[in-house]
């Protein structure tokens, strides 16, 4: 997400816990298309376990592994927007589509796995949402049935912001509740919904109610404090992904922010980067042990 005003190699062994079961032999979730049937019956491709983001300057769409913490760029998009448009957020869903926000307003639907092809959605900003955070959740933990959650509004000098739910079918939003700030958010296969708020002295982490767009939980980071040029945000391995550059700095910080009890755990500098979406699908794991 826009603001108002490298790599290291790590050689693990690590055992994903996600939330359902993934078949990555013959069985549908060989990654070898984007449009498989991962949504219907719960196998996933394994493109679908990685964290994904856009580059607000350059539109370069990259697979961050945060096991590795290493960045692979797949290729710059070239989505028909209008006007010179640039990315704002992102989300990604188990079928390894990328669903791309600009700072028009346009939605697009890129399939990460087949050339990196724009599809425009429909979507024409219901209840003034034109700018906004998103994330899939599941609809029950452990479940392979999802929704798109978003939160925001007309533009980003709102003093309140609208969450909602999305059908991803008919492009239309179902409000569940108001914040007083915009958020980047992210889901997971626990059928948690969690979301980032960049502020200049309060920035913190927390967990919406789905039902109500209530917060529930709230882990502050006053390490992040400070005017954001770009943010973006993404849970995986149990853990959640700040991806954060502030006014004055040369690129994009990825900060890991434990899950358990909302420390700083990681940094990772990048080069060249200025990370404004970070989407990821409920197939990435949950636990890594």
């Amino acid at each position: 997400m826009q603001g108002t005003t490298i790599s290291i190699s790590i050689a693990l062994a690590l055992a994903a816990c996600g939330p359902d079961p993934r078949d990555h032999g013959n069985g549908g979730g060989d990654g070898g298309s984007g449009s498989g049937d991962g949504g219907q019956n719960g196998d996933c491709a394994e493109a679908a376990e990685f964290v994904y983001t856009i580059d607000q300057f350059t539109n370069q769409l990259s697979r961050f592994d945060p096991a590795t913490k290493t960045f692979m760029d797949l290729g710059a998009l070239s989505c028909p927007t209008s006007g010179g448009a640039t990315p704002f957020s992102m989300s990604v869903d188990r079928n390894t589509v990328a669903w791309v926000l600009y700072n028009s307003g346009e939605l697009f639907r890129v399939d990460i796995l087949n050339a990196l092809a724009c599809t425009k959605t429909t979507w024409n900003s219901p209840n003034n949402l034109k700018v906004f955070g998103m994330g899939f959740s599941t609809d029950q933990a452990g479940g392979s049935t999802e929704a798109l959650y978003i939160g925001g509004g007309r533009d980003q000098m709102q003093t309140s912001y609208t969450l909602a739910r999305v059908d991803t079918t008919t492009m239309t939003a179902t409000p569940i509740g108001m914040q007083p700030a915009l958020p980047e958010m992210t889901g997971t296969g626990n059928a948690e919904l969690w979301g980032f708020f960049p502020d200049a002295s309060m920035p913190r982490v927390v967990q919406f109610d789905k039902s109500l767009g209530t917060v529930i939980q709230t882990y502050p980071q006053p390490t992040l404090a400070g005017t954001m040029t770009g943010y973006a945000f993404a849970h995986w391995g149990g853990d959640f992904w700040v991806f954060l550059l502030k006014n004055g700095e040369p690129a994009t910080t990825v900060y890991q922010v434990s899950g358990a009890t909302g420390a700083i755990v990681g940094t990772t500098p990048t080069s060249g980067r200025t990370i404004v979406g970070a989407g990821v699908s409920t197939c990435a794991p949950t636990v890594i042990f």
